[in-house]
């Protein structure tokens, strides 16, 4: 493994033990005392650990070549339609049928999971 997969995977290794702790951490303090202001900072502190994903991500796509950059531009760009034509449906559909709601924390999965399988299809026909 070259240095760069092996820098991003130690990377994802810290964010993702920071996301972890933050998530627990927030799940098993009691703040109801806590001025609303930290309540805030508490909730929202997984989503911030997350948001580390950003540089991480973006520094290692930097180091790709040209064909695997436009691999994953172009599979991001499908799940990103994908998703979000399929979430603008579902809630017309949801309202007229009756149907279950789907909370906004299915999104990002959502995204990441289409963008993966995406993958496929489009370097075949990028390849």
């Amino acid at each position: 493994m070259n240095s760069a997969p092996r820098r991003y995977t130690r990377n994802l290794i810290v964010i993702f033990a920071l996301y972890g702790i933050a998530l627990f951490v927030s799940n098993i303090i009691d703040v109801s005392n806590w001025h609303p202001n930290a309540q805030l900072v508490l909730a929202v502190s997984p989503a911030i650990a997350a948001a580390l994903l950003v540089p991480a991500i973006l520094s290692f796509v930097s180091t790709l070549d040209e064909f695997q950059r436009r691999v994953i531009s172009e599979s991001c760009l499908v799940s990103m339609v994908v998703v979000g034509l399929s979430s603008f449906a579902y809630s017309f559909v949801q309202g007229a049928h009756g149907l279950p709601e789907i909370g906004l924390v299915w999104v990002w999965p959502a995204l990441i999971g289409v963008a993966g399988l995406a993958q496929l299809p489009v370097r075949i026909r990028l390849g």
